[in-house]
């Protein structure tokens, strides 16, 4: 039988046997203070006038101006005006990053940006292409080491496909929810969320590029020229200036399903695309398939790129918001349209950023498997938790979501209780499905979080922003992709259910009391108004502590096991446990707990 040693922390620190201590937090380092070089003399026809700085840390933007006197009625059309930058790296490398125009109140003319991966010496070069060819001088910049902190570009983990990394090989795990446009103003709304994320460890988003939002395109712009848009490309500049300063990463979706819906939330009458408003596209369709329309659209995709591929805070591109609600959604349109698109996006984007698209239903496993696409999505409204938040059997269900599907990441991109506005829905508020999204889609093999929807209606103004804390607190020094399924077994099995994952030296479980949801919220709310407990405005779905409960699970190895049970409210230690395994096996006594609980187990000899 397994000898515990102590049942709580308090009794743990008397024994002598505390636990680690929480790790040290780093000391912030001096922020870049970036140093401008301003550039004399003549700019005919095109010069580099300014750069940000002349050094800047590897992995930080630069900025550079370029003046031309030259003038143009369409400055985002290039074949009236073609202008680019071309950078040469220390170790020879030749990376070409178009130019993109801005206008403000204050002032109008070019940009370009860049964030250098490679230390040393770089060149940049302006290059006209049209209306006439012309390439200026070399102008240098030394790219420094990286600031403490600084990770480079996400991309799909080297050694486990199904998570993502960074540059310098951490592994990234998603947490966060959809922020896809504003509710009332486009700069406070965002920083009001991005400080009540990243606050509580939160540092993934989802923001679209939509008529109601960033889209530079739409009814008040002539199609391939984003004038009248471009106070909304300012707001973009800003959300990911913020996003970067708080250490949040964002999906930006390019395209959601109601621009091209003639019945779901229907724009299409509205799209500047749409032949009846002057546009190339007699139905949503032709948006894929007609010669002006797809070139239309790489012109936006160049400025796009030009204008926020720079960011290592850009976490993907989203092609379509569940284009399964438009036309678009047959292979045989979408397959191509993908191939061409990315090709095109891939030349004006030197950073490769990862790609993805989204369904409203499981997808299409022709479009999964393509190599275009770099990220699967799931997006799953209801008010039970889908079937593979159960736990695994014998290790042969984990990924049961991506069964139909090669080894990629896969986002669980959207998640609700229902399709409709939730912020009225007392049930909703407790956070019940919130919270249980979150732990699960971490413990079954996703690369993110359950990423809520409702969230100017719901996650604000009920202030579900503290049920990131737990989580993000408990993976914090984890490496998720070290981790396969481990199946762990519970008695008595009718009071709680539990995920487990396992790596070499450590596991982790998370224990969830079987009535933690939103069935039996439902069913004490109806009692409680019923009865006149409660009202809407006041009713808390609470549970009775669950006591004697034991775990079950394959000890990792022969010798003493720590066992820290986790508040997965707080991500803090509330008790502790040594044991042993008899026979391979590992049994598990936890804390009383309601509603659910964590817990960290580590091999300590062997």
């Amino acid at each position: 039988m397994p000898r515990l040693l102590a049942a709580s922390l308090g009794a743990l620190l008397i024994a002598g046997c505390a636990l680690p201590p929480p790790p040290v937090r780093p000391v912030t380092p001096t922020p870049f203070v970036p140093q401008p070089v301003v550039r004399d003399g003549p700019c005919d026809p095109l010069c580099i006038r300014r750069l940000s700085s002349s050094a800047l840390p590897r992995w930080r933007m630069l900025e550079l101006d370029l003046e031309t006197p030259i003038q143009v009625a369409n400055p985002f059309d290039p074949q009236q005006i073609d202008l680019s930058v071309r950078f040469t790296a220390p170790s020879g490398q030749v990376i070409d990053v178009p130019a993109f125009f801005y206008r403000r109140a204050d002032a109008q003319g070019w940009k370009a940006r860049f964030t250098p991966s490679e230390e040393g010496r770089w060149r940049a070069r302006a290059i006209m292409r049209a209306p006439l060819r012309f390439e200026g001088e070399d102008v240098p910049f030394d790219a420094l080491p990286a600031e403490p902190g600084a990770r480079g570009f996400l991309r799909v983990h080297p050694q486990n496909p199904r998570y993502l990394a960074h540059d310098d090989g951490k592994t990234f795990f998603a947490i966060g929810l959809n922020l896809a446009w504003w509710r009332d103003d486009p700069i406070e709304d965002y920083r009001r969320w991005f400080d009540a994320l990243s606050a509580q460890g939160g540092n993934a988003v989802r923001i679209w590029m939509a008529p109601q939002s960033f889209s530079l395109e739409w009814r008040e712009t002539p199609l391939g020229d984003y004038t009248a848009r471009l106070e909304r490309a300012e707001y973009l500049d800003r959300v990911f200036e913020m996003a970067e300063a708080r250490g949040i990463y964002i999906v930006l979706v390019l395209l959601d399903y109601s621009q091209f819906s003639q019945s779901l939330y229907p724009l299409w009458h509205e799209n500047p695309y749409n032949a009846a408003n002057g546009g190339p596209c007699r139905r949503p369709r032709d948006f894929a398939t007609d010669p002006t329309a797809r070139a239309l659209f790489k012109r936006r995709l160049r400025y796009i790129a030009a204008r926020w591929a720079y960011s290592t805070h850009l976490l993907a591109w989203e092609w379509w918001n569940e284009v399964n609600f438009t036309e678009l959604v047959d292979a045989a349109v979408l397959k191509p349209w993908l191939e061409e698109m990315t090709a095109v996006l891939r030349a004006y984007d030197p950073y490769r950023h990862l790609t993805t698209i989204s369904y409203a239903v499981p997808g299409d496993p022709r479009i999964w498997a393509m190599p275009e696409i770099d990220l699967v999505q799931r997006h799953e409204y209801g008010p039970e938790e889908p079937a593979w938040f159960r736990p695994v059997a014998g290790g042969q269900a984990f990924f049961r979501h991506m069964r139909d599907i090669p080894a990629k990441p896969v986002l669980l991109g959207e998640f609700g209780a229902a399709f409709t506005y939730e912020q009225a829905d007392a049930l909703a508020r407790q956070g019940v499905h919130f919270h249980n999204g979150l732990w699960a889609a971490a413990f079954n093999g996703f690369a993110s979080t359950a990423m809520y929807w409702w969230w100017d209606t719901l996650v604000a103004p009920a202030n579900l922003w503290p049920h990131y804390r737990g989580l993000a607190r408990f993976l914090r020094d984890e490496d998720l992709a070290r981790f396969a399924p481990l199946p762990v077994s519970v008695a008595p099995a009718e009071a709680a259910i539990a995920l487990g994952l396992r790596a070499p030296d450590r596991a982790l479980i998370w224990l969830r009391d079987r009535r933690y949801r939103m069935d039996e919220a439902a069913y004490q709310y109806s009692v409680q108004i019923a009865t006149g407990q409660a009202s809407e405005a006041t009713f808390r779905f609470t549970l009775p502590a669950l006591t004697d409960v034991v775990l079950e699970m394959q000890a990792l190895g022969a010798g003493r096991h720590r066992v820290t049970w986790f508040d997965t409210r707080a991500g803090e230690p509330i008790a502790a446990d040594d044991a042993w395994p008899e026979a391979g096996r590992l049994r598990l006594r936890a804390p009383a707990f309601r509603h659910d609980l964590a817990a960290k187990v580590i091999l300590l000899t062997r």
